[in-house]
């Protein structure tokens, strides 16, 4: 078996922690700012309209990625902004729509998920281990380049040799094109590198399938999908000693 060259991890509930509430918040904002956006403008519109048109472009988005792939991050926010009134495109201006987009973008910051205390210390741990370290990225709702500004003021930015955010490249998993993508990005190949994650369907079954070993983190995806990682951890802290197992077994 290769040796361990390279670590790819996910984000969502494996390097950052993010709970129902806070979605349920930053959802909220989005409606209400967008409601209040589209009303400044004389667009007769209600925040049921405004919230329906919210779960369709959620429902779109996710049977986009159900098939492999992404929206752009504008893409997302004008399939949204599209289905709350007919034409309601081509009424607003450039200066609204951007506005509506800036502000569904900057409610992550109103209510951001948690990077667990730690975190900084264990990517440390896997760059001094000798390890290439990437990451790979259902964005959803919130845009890669965010994200990018994030790891920066948390000061882990620079622990990543590469990062791969779906709606960057038009690409999300579990379909194998993103993972073929990120370590080609990071000169390995599917046998020296080792996909993190703790979604069962995208990140463990997704990098299985073309022969990449897998960590699965354990405690977040409670569906009944049968997997078979490679090794199991309860915290995302113990993955350093995961992957030396790993390299002596």
């Amino acid at each position: 078996m290769s040796s361990i060259e390279a670590v790819t991890l996910d984000l969502w509930q494996t390097l950052v922690v993010d709970t129902r509430e806070w979605g349920r918040l930053r959802t909220q904002i989005r409606i209400d700012d967008t409601v209040a956006a589209l009303q400044e403008v004389g667009e007769q519109v209600t925040e049921e309209q405004v919230r329906e048109a919210f779960r369709a472009g959620y429902r779109e988005g996710r049977s986009i990625r159900e098939q492999g792939l992404e929206l752009t991050f504008r893409e997302q926010v004008e399939t949204f902004v599209t289905g709350i009134s007919e034409g309601i495109m081509d009424r607003i201006s450039g200066e609204t729509f951007t506005h509506i987009l800036n502000r569904y973008s900057d409610a992550f910051y109103d209510s951001p998920p948690m990077l667990p205390e730690g975190i900084p210390e264990m990517l440390l741990s896997l760059r001094t281990a000798g390890y290439k370290v990437g990451l790979i990225s259902n964005t959803g709702m919130t845009p890669g380049q965010l994200f990018r500004a994030y790891f920066k003021e948390h000061g882990i930015a620079d622990f990543f040799d590469y990062m791969t955010f779906s709606d960057e490249v038009g690409m999300s998993k579990p379909a194998s094109p993103i993972f073929f993508h990120t370590f080609a990005s990071m000169g390995c190949n599917a046998a020296n590198t080792v996909h993190v994650g703790d979604h069962k369907k995208n990140d463990i079954a997704g990098a299985s399938e073309i022969g990449m070993r897998t960590v699965w983190l354990k405690g977040f995806d409670e569906s009944d999908v049968e997997v078979n990682p490679t090794a199991v951890i309860e915290n995302i802290l113990d993955l350093p000693q995961a992957l030396e197992c790993l390299e002596s077994g």
